[in-house]
C-alpha cells in the first residue's frame, strides 16, 4: 500500500520532470547558439546562462535522489566553469561530448519512473572520462572555433522564423530564440487535468444551445398568432446564450492552446544530428511558428515530426556533391509553414527542394506488395499515386537502415494525422522537391461534421475528411473490372454505398437506378471514395462521446454525439471507413441497354413555406408528381438546405420570417453557384407591384394562391427543368 510520503515522493518527481524539461530546452538552446560562435560579449552571457541551467539541473536531481542525472550535470558543469574562466576553448569535439551527455540526461528523465534504466553508470562513465581528458588542454584563444552550427532565430516579423544551418562566420541575430518565452506576464502554473475537466463542463452547454435551437425551429413550424411573440423572445434568448456558450468555449480552449513553438524547440537539433550523420548541409526555415493548436495535438504530432524531417533528410535531400552535380546549391533546404484556416483547422506544411518522390521505385513496390495492378497504376493520378507512400510495407529506399527502408515511416504518420481527425496530402516534382502537407483540427474536444442518412438511419461524418457534397444520375457511372466509379473534374472516384459499407439495411435498394444519387466525396492521404446516401442534411457542431467501457470498440465508429433533440448519433470513423470501404463488395450493378433506356432521372425540389399546413399540401403536390422534396420554414433555412444539397427547382411563398421569399429569390440569382437554379413564387399576395417585385428579383414564375390549381403547379415546374 503506498503511504502518504510515497505518493508525496511521486508527486515530486512528476514536479522535477517537468523542471527538468524546461531546463533541458534551454541548454540545448544555448548549445545550438554557442555552435555558431557568436560574438565574444554574447558568447559569455549565453556560457553564464548554460551554466547556471546545469547547476540548477544538478540541484533538483539532488533533492529527489537521481544521482546518475546529478553526477552527469556535475560532469557538465566543471567544463562550463572552465569555459566560463577561458581556461578551455569549447572544441568541436567538446561540444559533440556535451550534446551526448545532453542526450543521456534526457534519456534518463524519461525512465525516471521505469525499474529498467538504459543509460548505466558503465555506459555514461567513459563518455565523462573523454571529456575529463578533452578539457585538460590549455586554452589558446578565447575565441570559439569555426565550425559549421545551427540556430534558430525569430525576426523582427512573428511571420518569418528562420533556422538555418550556417558558417560561424555570419552575423548573430540579436532577436530572442524561439523557444525564449515572454515571461513578464504574470502566470500560474495549472495541472492541465483541471483544465481539461473545467472544458468538458463548459463543452456541455453545447448541448443545451443545440437543445434550445431545435426547440425553436420546432416552433417556426407553425404560424398561430399567439405563438408569435413567444418565438420572437425565445429567438432572442437563443441568440444571447449561444454567444455566451461560444464566448465561454473560446476563452477556455484558448488555456488548452499551445504555440507550434513548443513542438519546433526540437527541430534545429534534429537537422543538425542528421545532417552531421548524413554528411549534408541543410537550412531550415519556419513561418507561422506561432499559430496556437490543442496541447495534445501538439504531443501527438512529436513522432510524426521527426519521421517526416528524417524522411527529407534521408530520401529527400541529396549529398553536396550530387546537389553540385545539378547545379543546386550545395545547402539543402527544409521549409516549415504553418496557419490558421477558416478558424477551425490548421494546415501544418514541410516540404524539401531535394530529389523528389522516385515513382519508379514507388511503381515496383506497389507491385510487389500486390497493392495494385501496372494497368490499374496506368489510371491513377499523381496524387494518388504518390498517396500509396503511406501504405505499410512501401518505400523508396535501397537499402533498410537504422532510418528508413522498412516502409513504416509514413505508414506511421498518416496514422497520427488520421487518428487527431486530420489529414495528410504529398505533392512531389523531380530534382525540385517533396512537400507534405497536412490538415489538423484546431482542439480535439468539440468538432463539426456533416449529418447524413442511410438507409434511414443517421450518421455524422467529420468535415475534416469532407472535399464535397456532389449529385449524380445513374448514367454517370462507370464500370471498370465490375467495379463502379464517375468522374469529377477529371478524376476518376470509386462509388460506393455507405450503407453497404456500414452493413445496414437499405430499404430503398431498387430507387437508386430511378433517381439523382446524392455522394459525399470523402478525402485521405490514402485513398478518395464516393460514399452514396440517402440525404446530406447539413453541418452539426457536437462533442464527442465515447461509447464507455461496455463498447470499447465498434468498428467504423469514432463515438457518437447528441443533436439537439436528444437523438443519440453515431460519428464515423473515417481510417476506419476508408478501409472498409475498399473491402466492401459493391451491390451497384451495371445496367444493360435495355435498364438504361428506362431510367429516369427524379427532380429534387426545396420548398420554402412557414405555414406548416401549406408546407404540407405543396408536399404532397409535388411527391405525387414524381419530385423528391425538401423542406424549409423560412428563406434562411431554404438557403441554408441550397449550399449543402443540389436542387433543381425552388418554390417559395414571399411572407415569412427571417428571410423572405424576395430576399430568397434575388440571394439565389445574386450567387454564381445558384443563379441556374429556376424560382418559382407561390404567395397570397397578388397586387402588380408585388408581382414585379418577384421578377424584379429573379423569380421565373409568379403563381397567386387564391388561383392555385395543382395542375398549374407541377406543369409550371416541368415547363422549367
Amino acid at each position: 500500500m503506498e503511504t502518504n510520503q510515497d505518493a508525496f515522493f511521486r508527486e515530486l518527481l512528476g514536479d522535477f520532470r517537468i523542471e527538468a524539461a524546461e531546463h533541458q530546452l534551454s541548454i540545448t538552446d544555448g548549445l545550438l547558439k554557442l555552435e555558431k560562435s557568436p560574438p565574444p560579449d554574447e558568447y559569455k552571457k549565453i556560457i553564464e546562462t548554460t551554466f547556471r541551467e546545469y547547476h540548477s539541473l544538478k540541484g533538483a536531481a539532488r533533492a529527489v535522489n537521481q544521482t546518475d542525472i546529478e553526477r552527469i550535470c556535475q560532469s557538465v558543469e566543471s567544463v562550463f566553469q572552465k569555459l566560463k574562466n577561458e581556461t578551455i576553448i569549447l572544441s568541436p569535439p567538446l561540444l559533440d561530448l556535451i550534446y551526448k551527455c545532453n542526450d543521456f540526461l534526457n534519456t534518463m528523465v524519461s525512465e525516471i519512473d521505469t525499474t529498467v534504466k538504459s543509460i548505466k553508470p558503465g555506459i555514461y562513465m567513459p563518455l565523462l572520462k573523454s571529456m575529463d581528458n578533452l578539457i585538460m588542454v590549455p586554452a589558446q584563444t578565447t575565441q570559439p572555433p569555426e565550425n559549421k552550427i545551427i540556430t534558430f532565430v525569430q525576426e523582427n516579423n512573428p511571420e518569418k522564423e528562420t533556422a538555418k544551418i550556417i558558417p560561424e562566420t555570419e552575423k548573430q541575430s540579436s532577436e530572442p530564440p524561439i523557444n525564449e518565452r515572454n515571461t513578464s506576464k504574470d502566470t500560474v502554473r495549472i495541472a492541465t487535468r483541471k483544465l481539461e475537466n473545467l472544458l468538458l463542463q463548459a463543452e456541455e452547454f453545447i448541448g443545451v444551445k443545440a437543445t434550445l435551437g431545435y426547440h425553436i425551429k420546432e416552433l417556426q413550424k407553425t404560424n398561430y398568432p399567439d405563438l408569435l411573440i413567444l418565438q420572437r423572445d425565445m429567438g432572442h434568448f437563443h441568440h444571447n446564450l449561444s454567444r455566451m456558450v461560444d464566448d465561454l468555449l473560446f476563452d477556455i480552449k484558448s488555456t488548452l492552446l499551445f504555440p507550434f513553438t513548443s513542438l519546433l524547440e526540437i527541430v534545429p537539433k534534429i537537422i543538425r544530428d542528421l545532417g552531421k550523420e548524413f554528411d549534408k548541409k541543410i537550412e531550415l526555415s519556419v513561418s507561422g511558428a506561432e499559430t496556437e493548436i490543442d496541447r495534445r495535438i501538439l504531443e501527438a504530432m512529436k513522432d510524426p515530426l521527426i519521421h517526416l524531417i528524417r524522411n527529407c533528410i534521408d530520401h529527400g535531400i541529396e549529398t553536396t556533391e550530387i546537389r553540385k552535380s545539378k547545379n543546386k546549391p550545395s545547402t539543402g533546404k527544409i521549409s516549415i509553414h504553418i496557419s490558421q484556416e477558416a478558424g477551425r483547422t490548421v494546415e501544418f506544411t514541410l516540404s524539401d527542394d531535394g530529389e523528389g518522390i522516385n515513382r519508379k521505385k514507388l511503381i515496383e513496390n506497389i507491385i510487389k506488395n500486390g497493392l495494385a495492378t501496372a494497368e490499374s497504376i496506368d489510371r491513377m493520378g499523381d496524387h494518388e499515386l504518390l498517396s500509396y507512400i503511406f501504405r505499410s510495407g512501401i518505400s523508396t529506399s535501397q537499402f533498410i537502415t537504422d532510418l528508413s527502408g522498412r516502409g513504416l515511416g509514413m505508414a506511421i504518420v498518416a496514422e497520427k494525422v488520421n487518428g487527431l481527425g486530420g489529414s495528410i496530402v504529398v505533392d512531389s516534382i523531380p530534382d525540385q522537391g517533396t512537400r507534405f502537407t497536412i490538415t489538423l483540427p484546431l482542439t480535439l474536444s468539440t468538432f463539426r461534421g456533416v449529418l447524413v442518412k442511410s438507409s434511414e438511419q443517421q450518421f455524422i461524418i467529420p468535415t475534416t475528411a469532407v472535399e464535397r457534397a456532389i449529385r449524380i444520375s445513374y448514367n454517370e457511372i462507370k464500370f471498370v473490372e465490375s467495379k463502379p466509379f464517375f468522374s469529377q473534374n477529371g478524376e476518376s472516384i470509386a462509388l460506393v454505398n455507405l450503407g453497404d459499407v456500414l452493413g445496414v439495411q437499405n430499404r430503398k435498394k431498387n430507387i437508386i437506378r430511378l433517381m439523382q444519387l446524392s455522394v459525399l466525396i470523402l478525402s485521405t492521404a490514402q485513398n478518395k471514395i464516393g460514399f452514396i446516401v440517402d440525404e446530406v442534411q447539413g453541418e452539426q457542431e457536437g462533442i464527442v462521446k465515447d461509447f464507455g467501457p461496455q463498447l470499447v470498440h465498434i468498428k467504423n465508429m469514432a463515438g457518437a454525439t447528441v443533436l439537439g433533440n436528444g437523438q443519440v448519433i453515431p460519428i464515423l470513423s473515417i481510417p476506419e471507413l476508408m478501409e472498409s470501404a475498399l473491402q466492401t463488395k459493391s451491390t451497384i450493378q451495371e445496367l444493360n441497354q435495355e435498364e438504361e433506356q428506362t431510367v429516369e432521372t427524379i427532380q429534387n425540389i426545396l420548398v420554402a413555406e412557414d405555414s406548416i399546413t401549406s408546407r404540407t399540401l405543396l408536399r404532397n403536390i409535388l411527391e405525387t408528381a414524381g419530385f423528391m422534396v425538401k423542406t424549409a420554414v423560412d428563406g434562411m433555412e431554404a438557403f441554408q438546405s441550397i449550399q449543402s444539397d443540389t436542387f433543381d427547382l425552388v418554390v417559395s411563398d414571399i411572407e415569412m420570417p427571417n428571410m423572405n421569399g424576395f430576399e430568397l429569390t434575388s440571394k439565389i440569382k445574386n450567387d454564381a453557384r445558384f443563379t441556374h437554379i429556376p424560382v418559382v413564387l407561390v404567395t397570397a399576395l397578388s397586387s402588380d407591384f408585388d408581382k414585379q417585385r418577384g421578377m424584379d428579383a429573379g423569380a421565373n414564375a409568379y403563381i397567386v394562391k387564391s388561383n392555385f390549381e395543382q395542375s398549374n403547379l407541377v406543369e409550371t415546374i416541368k415547363r422549367l427543368i
